[in-house]
Parts: structure tokens; C-alpha cells; sequence
């Protein structure tokens, strides 16, 4: 048998009238006139070099050849059907992969609501994070690493959109036996001769930026060791007696063990943004821009 491309809405007519055993019931079923499936019929038995049917004036039985024909390509076209379907659902991003910078911590708040949404609505798409810091996501994200990114202010560059999401407050987290623990807020001031504890990577780099701003001064830099731990560790150490933090307020819906979280006055939030590369043509980034939008507003900006 020739190896040919065959025209699938052909190979079902085929099975159609196999089914009825008639073109005339067959051409009903499909909503055809009956000249137009026997035309395509025909066009089958052409492009395959054999006869499928035995026409009669009753009606159309299958020919033994059309018959073992017809049995192996319909196993076969199930699995064409499936993967013409498989290729709707990637074009329309249902179906795909998803690759995510991230600073932020997913126990709680508005980034883990709204990834929550996005695997609930889209169940196939796979979503794989990174976490890193923003310098970091924005070249991965120019490198074709990373489709978007959940990043802290605006990074400039011309070849990024950006979308503000929402504001979250920072949090101070100390040793629960601390002797401003008990407190129930405080000032940058009170902060100013603590040992503060930041990440190396993550939003390391961006809370230490935070502290200096409010704490340095002429002749005066705050205390700040580095460590090369992710958070829960940093907030272990915390718990332990190390030294203080910042943290964002969506660290608050996890435990952590010896350690209390105050809040700042003056109040410092950080503005969230997902920022994504102008040239990214993949169709679930699509569907992550729609939930953004649906969570937290419309209001897009360019970088």
C-alpha cells in the first residue's frame, strides 16, 4: 500500500458509510449532499489505488481489502485525531510548558493565589520556577530562559513589558526572646544597631538595598551580614539568635519556630510586577497575563 498522506475528513466519510452501509444514510449523518461523499469516497479510493466499496443499488458494502483497510486506519486515525487535538490545545495554550522567575515566598499571599489559579484553570500546563534575584530573571528572561518573571519594581529594559500586580508591606523578623519582640511595631530607627541578616541570592540583594536607604548615613553603614542560605534557613537562624531580617508580609502564613514578625513604621511596602520579554510568542504566557489581569486589574506599563 502506498505511503500517502491521507485526508483524515476523507478517512472519516469512509468510516461513515462503512457505519450506515449507504451513502444516502451516510450523507445524512454528516449533513453532505450525497454526491459530495461520494465524491470524496472516491477521491480515497484514487489517492489509495484500491476500492473500498461495493456499490449496489441498496447500498455500499465493504470490499475485503476495504475492510482490513478501514479496521487499521481507524486505530490509526484515533491517534492522528488526539494529536491534531494536542496541537489546538498548544497553539491556544492549554497545553504547554511554563518557565517562572520568582523572589517572593509561595506559603501565602496574592503570587500564590495567583499561581494556585493558573494550575487550577490550566491543569496541563506545566509551570516550572526559578527563584532568583531580579538581575538575575531579567537575563534569564532575555536569554530565552524564562518566559516572565514576579520581580520588585521596574527593571528598565526596552525589550521587557511589565505589569503592576499589587503592593506588600515588609515585615521585621526577630528572635522571639528578643527585647523589641514584644513590641508592636517599629521604627527604622529601632533597627539601626541590630545584626540584620539578608540572602545572598533570592531578594537578598533587593532587601539590602532597602535597609541601607533607610538606615545608612553620613559616616554611618547598619550591620549586614550575608549569607548564602535560602530563606527558611535565614529565618532559622533568625529564630536562633543570629540576627534580624526583613521580610515580605506573605512569609507570614508559614511557621517559623522562635522567630516573631513586627511590623515597620513608617510603613515600607515593595511594589510587585510580572515582567515578560516583548518577543515571547509562548501561548501560556498568554493565559498567565489573562489570570494576572483577572486578580489583580488591568493596568499594564511598559518598562
Amino acid at each position: 500500500m502506498p505511503d500517502l498522506a491521507f485526508d483524515l475528513r476523507h478517512l472519516r466519510d469512509a468510516m461513515l458509510v462503512a457505519q450506515h452501509g449507504s451513502l444516502r444514510r451516510a450523507a445524512g449523518a454528516a449533513d453532505v449532499s450525497q454526491s459530495t461523499l461520494s465524491r470524496r469516497v472516491r477521491s480515497l479510493e484514487d489517492r489509495l489505488g484500491i476500492v473500498l466499496f461495493e456499490r449496489t443499488r441498496i447500498g455500499c458494502r465493504l470490499t475485503l481489502t476495504g475492510e482490513r483497510f478501514l479496521r487499521d486506519a481507524e486505530f490509526g486515525a484515533a491517534h492522528l485525531c488526539r494529536a491534531v487535538g494536542d496541537v489546538a490545545q498548544i497553539k491556544k495554550g492549554f497545553v504547554g510548558t511554563l518557565r517562572i522567575g520568582v523572589m517572593a515566598s509561595l506559603a501565602d499571599g496574592k503570587l500564590a493565589d495567583l499561581l494556585a489559579t493558573y494550575h487550577e484553570r490550566f491543569p496541563k500546563i506545566e509551570v516550572r520556577i526559578s527563584e532568583g534575584t531580579s538581575q538575575a530573571h531579567l537575563i534569564g528572561m532575555l536569554n530565552g530562559r524564562l518566559d516572565a518573571a514576579f520581580l520588585v519594581g521596574k527593571p528598565r529594559s526596552p525589550d521587557c513589558d511589565n505589569r503592576h500586580l499589587y503592593e506588600e508591606a515588609l515585615f521585621a523578623a526577630l528572635p522571639a526572646s528578643h527585647a523589641l519582640a514584644g513590641r508592636s511595631h517599629l521604627t527604622w530607627e529601632d533597627l539601626r544597631d541590630e545584626t540584620l541578616l539578608v540572602m545572598a541570592d533570592g531578594s537578598g540583594p533587593e532587601v539590602e538595598g532597602i535597609i541601607l536607604r533607610h538606615i545608612s548615613g553620613p559616616g554611618f553603614r547598619p550591620e549586614i551580614v550575608v549569607h548564602q542560605v535560602g530563606r527558611d534557613n535565614l529565618l532559622n537562624m533568625v529564630g536562633k539568635g543570629y540576627g534580624l531580617t526583613l521580610v515580605i508580609s506573605s512569609i507570614l502564613g508559614a511557621a517559623h519556630p522562635g522567630v516573631r514578625f513586627v511590623s515597620i513604621e513608617p510603613a515600607q511596602t515593595v511594589s510587585w510586577n510580572v515582567v515578560w520579554p516583548k518577543n515571547n510568542a509562548n501561548p501560556t504566557l498568554k493565559r498567565l497575563l489573562e489570570i494576572c489581569e483577572a486578580v489583580v486589574g488591568p493596568a499594564t506599563t511598559a518598562l
